[in-house]
């Protein structure tokens, strides 16, 4: 009895590897040029004459999902290498290495329009009207010219240069306006400092004559602290010699 279940056994067992073999080996299905398999008006799929891929649905394995590509640590579909992918990405076009927010857009942390990586005045007031680089837009520049000598007294080519100042000063009125003055490196720094403040004063008063609200202009003074050209020169100290009006 234990003999002929042994042997039922075995015969089970060779039928099995059999099969498996057979499974192996059996034909795989015809496929058309777009991949779907040719089948019988009676909905049968046709076999071709030798081993090969079979159809899911005509007894074969689904065909395992593609792992996404990557290179690197960025998907294929993140054109700019930025961590956003590209159906998410609003710039899709920011340079690699460019710190980008959720949208795919490089930080602008001031809010200037001038994104962090072009801004060279990152930290500018909110609302601050600016040029090109982010930093504050100068509205007018008055040189020495524009003042007596040695006087904050305005002239009246002075006069003239910042009343059309005005229009572009109360366009923004949310922005604050600085007025600095500066001197070249003639006399001493103390006298300087005086000298700029009262001049820069003197702007600012002439703006708040003509409409600009007081509560907006800031008088700094800064003497020869900050110079554009050299003072060596009589055409360099004449170009240190200025008011800056500066909309922030």
């Amino acid at each position: 009895m234990n003999k002929t279940r042994l042997l039922l056994s075995l015969v089970l067992l060779g039928s099995v590897i059999i099969s498996g073999n057979l499974a192996a080996d059996e034909p795989g299905n015809w496929f058309n040029s777009s991949d779907n398999v040719w089948k019988s008006g009676f909905g049968l799929c046709w076999d071709s004459a030798s081993p090969g891929r079979k159809a899911e649905d005509c007894g074969g394995m689904a065909a395992p999902m593609a792992e996404p590509e990557m290179t690197g640590h960025f998907w294929l579909d993140d054109q700019d290498r930025d961590g956003v992918r590209d159906q998410d990405d609003k710039c899709p076009f920011t340079p690699e290495g460019v710190a980008v927010d959720s949208n795919g857009c490089a930080n602008d942390n001031d809010g200037d329009g001038v994104p962090d990586y072009l801004d060279k005045c990152p930290e500018t007031p909110l609302g601050s009207v600016v040029d090109t680089d982010g930093c504050a837009r100068v509205l007018v520049t008055l040189q020495n010219v524009h003042f007596a000598f040695d006087s904050a007294n305005l002239t009246s080519e002075a006069k003239s240069i910042l009343d059309a100042a005005v229009s572009k000063i109360n366009a923004n009125p949310s922005n604050t306006i600085s007025v600095e003055g500066h001197t070249d490196s003639t006399g001493s720094d103390a006298y300087n400092s005086q000298l700029s403040q009262r001049r820069a004063r003197s702007v600012a008063e002439y703006l708040a004559s003509k409409g600009v609200s007081a509560s907006r202009l800031k008088t700094i003074g800064k003497g020869e602290s900050d110079p554009i050209a050299s003072n060596d020169t009589r055409e360099g100290r004449a170009q240190n010699r200025r008011v800056v009006v500066i909309a922030k």
